[in-house]
This record gives C-alpha cells, sequence and structure tokens, in this order.
C-alpha cells in the first residue's frame, strides 16, 4: 500500500474537526441528539488555548454589568459544572479590564471535556491530523485524517470546521473572507504560568506597570504590554497567571509560528528574570509555557451571513438566534495594545443559525472563532466561551441536517432548548 494510499475508511453521521471548545460543544451536542459522531484533534488532549496554549480563563460566559449574567448554557455550563465537581471553582471574577472572567485548572479541563465527549457517545481520535477533503458540488463527501499509523478516510453526512484556523473549511475550497486593505491579524499571546509565590505576595497595578518597564528596557526588539499585562494568582496555588507577551505571526505558517514561540521562550524567561528582583519572588519558577501560541485570529471562511461591529454595538437581536455573544469587541492590532469595545443593548447580541452555515459549502457547519463574522465583531465570537455556544448549536445543526436533510431553525432552538442552551 502506498504511503498516501488510505489505510481504512470508516462512516459517521457528524464528523468535527477541532477539538477545543467549540468542537468539544459540537460532538457532545450532536452525539446528545442521537447522532454518530467523530471528534478528531491533533493534540493528546482536548481544550483547545486552554490545554494548548495556557489561556487559562473563560471568557465570553457572562454579559458585562454590575452582576454577571450567564450568556452561555448548554454544554458550556456544564462544563463549569462538572469544574466544580472537581474541586476547581468556576464563579466569575473580574479581569483586570473589568470583564468577567472564569480562571482554568487546565488538567482539571481536559478531564472534564474528556468524559462530557464520551459520556455524549461521540468517537474521540486524538494526535489525528486533517489532511484532505472529497468535495462533489456543493458537499463535502469525506475528509481524510493521518495519525503515525497511516491514513484514515471518514465519511459523514454532515461536517463541523472547529478547527480555529479553518483547516476544513480551507481544504475544501471554501471562499475566505476579505476585510480589505489595511487589515492586521489579530496578535498571538504566549502566556506563561509563574510558581513559588508565597500566597500573601502580590503586585499592584502600578508595581506591575514598573516591572513591564524595566523587563521592556532589556529586550533588543518585541516588548511586554506596558502595563504589565494580566497578573492573576491561580486560585488555591502558588502560581501566577501571566499574560503579556504578544507576538504578530502567521498562524497557520510553521515557518512563522516556529520563530515566533522561540522567540517567545526567550522573552518569557526575561519576565521570570526580571520578576525575581522584585521582592517576594525570589524563589519563582516558570511552571509551564504554551506549548503553543494563543492564535487569535488566522483564517476566517465566509458564512451565509456576517456579523457585524454594527450588531454587536447595538445589541443586535436577531431572528432565529442560536447563540448569545457577550463578550466586548476586544482587538489586539498591535501586540500589547488591546482595545476593548462594548457590546450595546443588553450586553450582548444574537448569533443566527446562517452565521454558522458556510457559504457553498451546503454541509458544513461553523463554530467558534471560524463562524461567519467581520473583523470587529470577530474580537467578540472569538473568544472561548462563545464557542462553546456557537459549536453546541453548529453540532446540533449537523445532527438534525444529516437526519433529516435540511435544518429548520425553530426545530434546532428546540433542540438547544432541550439542552439548556440559551438562545
Amino acid at each position: 500500500m502506498g504511503a498516501n494510499m488510505p489505510s481504512s475508511r470508516e462512516r459517521y453521521d457528524v464528523a468535527v474537526i477541532g477539538g477545543g471548545a467549540a468542537g468539544v460543544a459540537a460532538a457532545s451536542g450532536a452525539g446528545r441528539a442521537g447522532a454518530r459522531v467523530l471528534l478528531v484533534e491533533r493534540y493528546g488532549f482536548l481544550g483547545g488555548a486552554a490545554t494548548n496554549a495556557n489561556v487559562l480563563a473563560y471568557c465570553g460566559f457572562f454579559i458585562q454589568g454590575e452582576a454577571a449574567r450567564p450568556a452561555v448554557g448548554g454544554v458550556g455550563a456544564q462544563v463549569l459544572e462538572r469544574l466544580r465537581e472537581l474541586g476547581v471553582d468556576p464563579s466569575p471574577v473580574r479581569a483586570p479590564s473589568g470583564n468577567w472572567i472564569v480562571m482554568l485548572q487546565p488538567e482539571a479541563v481536559k478531564t472534564v471535556l474528556d468524559r462530557l465527549v464520551l459520556e455524549a457517545g461521540a468517537q474521540l481520535r486524538l494526535h489525528a491530523l486533517l489532511t484532505g477533503v472529497e468535495r462533489r458540488g456543493n458537499r463535502i463527501e469525506a475528509i481524510r485524517i493521518a495519525d503515525h499509523g497511516g491514513t484514515t478516510e471518514i465519511e459523514a453526512r454532515t461536517f463541523v470546521d472547529a478547527s480555529g484556523e479553518a483547516d476544513l473549511s480551507h481544504l475544501a475550497g471554501a471562499t475566505l473572507m476579505s476585510d480589505g486593505p489595511g487589515h492586521k491579524l489579530q496578535a498571538a499571546s504566549f502566556p506563561i504560568r509563574i510558581g513559588g509565590v508565597a500566597a500573601d505576595i502580590g503586585l499592584g497595578r502600578e508595581e506591575l506597570a514598573e516591572l513591564a518597564q524595566q523587563i521592556n528596557f532589556g529586550l533588543d526588539a518585541e516588548r511586554i504590554r506596558e502595563d504589565g499585562g494580566i497578573f492573576l494568582r491561580m486560585p488555591g496555588t502558588h502560581e501566577f497567571w501571566w499574560m503579556t507577551i504578544d507576538l504578530e505571526t502567521d498562524g497557520v505558517s510553521s515557518a512563522s509560528l516556529s520563530e515566533a514561540e522561540t522567540r517567545a521562550r526567550a522573552i518569557a524567561w526575561a519576565c521570570l528574570e526580571g520578576l525575581r528582583r522584585r521582592p517576594g519572588f525570589e524563589a519563582a519558577h516558570m511552571v509551564s509555557t504554551g506549548p503553543q501560541l494563543g492564535i487569535r485570529e488566522s483564517r476566517r471562511p465566509r458564512a451565509r451571513l456576517t456579523l457585524s461591529r454594527e450588531d454587536a454595538q447595538a445589541g443586535r437581536r436577531l431572528a432565529g438566534s442560536v447563540a448569545r455573544a457577550a463578550w466586548p469587541m476586544e482587538i489586539h492590532e498591535r501586540p500589547g495594545r488591546p482595545t476593548f469595545i462594548p457590546i450595546g443593548g443588553e450586553g450582548f447580541f444574537d448569533v443566527p443559525q446562517e452565521a454558522l452555515s458556510a457559504d457553498g459549502l451546503d454541509n458544513l457547519w461553523l463554530g467558534g472563532r471560524v463562524i461567519g463574522s467581520d473583523a470587529a465583531a470577530y474580537g467578540s465570537v472569538r473568544v472561548m466561551g462563545t464557542a462553546f455556544a456557537t459549536g453546541h448549536a453548529a453540532g446540533l445543526a449537523a445532527a438534525i441536517q444529516a437526519e433529516d436533510g435540511a435544518v429548520e431553525t425553530a426545530r434546532l432552538r428546540r433542540a438547544l432548548l432541550a439542552q439548556q442552551a440559551i438562545v
């Protein structure tokens, strides 16, 4: 058998690519609806940026305001409940930006997501890469995945792209979004975990900004965030989560990622050396980096409806809503300079079914940061809390289409509500 020949062939109702928040929600929702589901993930664990990029906070679960009101239910809410059962407090806390977030323990996240996917009856294929797509007209007929043992051809009635980098959409020849001249992809981040710090030790905002100035003075090129970024204690530990390193990179290029990640690791150790000069941090040590950069933006496929800045700023309620987006439009056009644009109306805007349906591909659904949005609205919908909601809707839509051949919005909404989603 030649190296490019498939070694086996399998059939499913729904195939989901990507095991981050959106992919987990898609696979869990579709599986609980009775579909035969395969979830494909390139790492050896689920969780996406929460477990593979040290992004140790869920954003988007709550509407911003004096009190934290839920914007996400369904599978996402189940994740928070299961984390609590493992001893991780998922209560919302305020980030330095003033926005509500949920602090995470990545090892607990991995286990919770494993359990939810498997309990839903979905098949899980870790350590597998998407390598090819078989398309006929406006439909995807099959995909090809590869591991160290060879290749497998996967037939399915419907597919969900929850890959983050739109790998499935790209290989299927989907139309990609173009934001016009002058648009810059959002910068990537390289959060780190620092341990060895006594429970009564911390840094105020002024101290953190002073530390950032000292660290930047010793760096040759890239600078960490001038205000020091996000520096939060991990609950119940002697560790801090520090998000201060931002870099421009091409998230779909191995050459660009390799160069950016080696630079990021060098900056991370410079940050640790600077921190050790502060009283109380002399014994600080590096707990973890990465293992990869946290990519905010790369490819974005075109959907049948594009959510816009105006939708977000107005807090627009749209007919056929299947999810809510409540995180501010967080835009990182320049490394180290994030801006937040608030959501109008009631503090969230609706995501309709059409924003999850790929333009020109009748059986491809989109979840997470690949749903239809312009560059500004993308700054809101890309976060992991919202990804649970859009992934859940995409997975249930795929399951319904696999069974009936079409998806009526009213039926999709009923199915989501039956699984305790907020629509």
